[in-house]
């Protein structure tokens, strides 16, 4: 299935460290990054994460992300990328799956209506409570000793249990439970 990935704001993980990379089910995909999305193509980092977050960086990136065409798509996003696939969601972005990994940023979030799962690092201080893990998504899976950058070793436990999650999910959507919010 064509799929959508959004990178953190580090640009990462790269196209060779990104879930898809195995997934042969995750192909096509188009890549596309937070700075561009938000244009800022120079922003990286911290500076990247104060146009999302205090300026306006992030409104353009769901705006663009809603300009894509991505009809029946799977959304992939890492970071601040899963937060702006979900904004876009909640704003009409046609998805047919989203998976969220780290996107602590989700804290502040209410529910979408697309199956979907989020993934978080228990040693990751900013990832959301236990109530709205609870509360909010369909599907939430917490790594225990993974932290907020668990993505980035491929070889970990996390991210083969996450590539595995995501598999299953799109093998059985009915599993996805239908949240009546």
């Amino acid at each position: 299935m064509p799929t959508l990935v959004v990178t953190d704001i580090h640009d990462a993980p790269s196209a060779s460290r990104c879930l898809s990379a195995r997934c042969a089910r995750l192909q096509p995909v188009k890549r596309l990054s937070l700075a561009a999305l938000s244009d800022a193509p120079g922003l990286s980092g911290a500076a990247l994460h104060d146009h999302l977050f205090r300026q306006d960086g992030m409104a353009r990136a769901v705006g663009a992300l809603r300009d894509v065409d991505v009809t029946g798509w799977i959304g992939l996003g890492y970071s601040a990328g899963g937060t702006a696939l979900w904004r876009a969601v909640q704003q009409g972005a046609p998805l047919s799956h989203l998976f969220c990994v780290s996107s602590t940023r989700l804290r502040s979030e209410g529910p979408i209506a697309i199956p979907h799962r989020v993934f978080f690092g228990a040693e990751d201080p900013a990832r959301p409570n236990d109530a709205w893990v609870r509360q909010v998504p369909k599907r939430a899976t917490v790594f225990d000793g993974a932290a907020h950058d668990y993505y980035l070793d491929t070889a970990s436990r996390a991210v083969r249990e996450t590539e595995r999650r995501i598999l299953s999910d799109l093998s059985d959507p009915s599993t996805l439970p239908n949240h009546a919010k």
